[in-house]
């Protein structure tokens, strides 16, 4: 695989799990407080990177799914285990739907 065809993915979280996510988040001081500031952030990174070129994907997080994987694996719940089940669900092929025209 060469580097254009490189996908990133990006945690996408549901706006009703958002609070969860903060209460449960080892560096929740790390999280936006409000989704909708969470959200612009996310858009603006996804332009960002297809601008340069990059492929990007969303990658749909179930907050409670995310939990089960972090006490299997061991992790808190930080942005690296964050990061690391995003791309995990990415190569399972769980990204949005609507993912591709991001």
């Amino acid at each position: 695989m060469s580097d254009s065809d490189t996908i990133t993915g990006i945690a996408w979280y549901r706006r009703d799990q958002w609070a969860r996510l903060r209460e449960l988040a080892a560096d929740a001081d790390r999280l936006e407080e409000e989704f909708e500031d969470w959200l612009a952030g996310a858009q603006k990174t996804i332009v960002r990177m297809t601008t340069t070129g990059g492929r990007v994907r969303r990658v749909d997080i179930d907050l409670d799914d995310l939990v089960r994987w972090c006490r299997h694996e061991g992790r808190p719940l930080d942005s690296a285990a964050r990061a690391a089940f995003a791309a995990e669900r990415l190569r399972f092929g769980f990204e949005r739907a609507d993912s591709e025209n991001v």
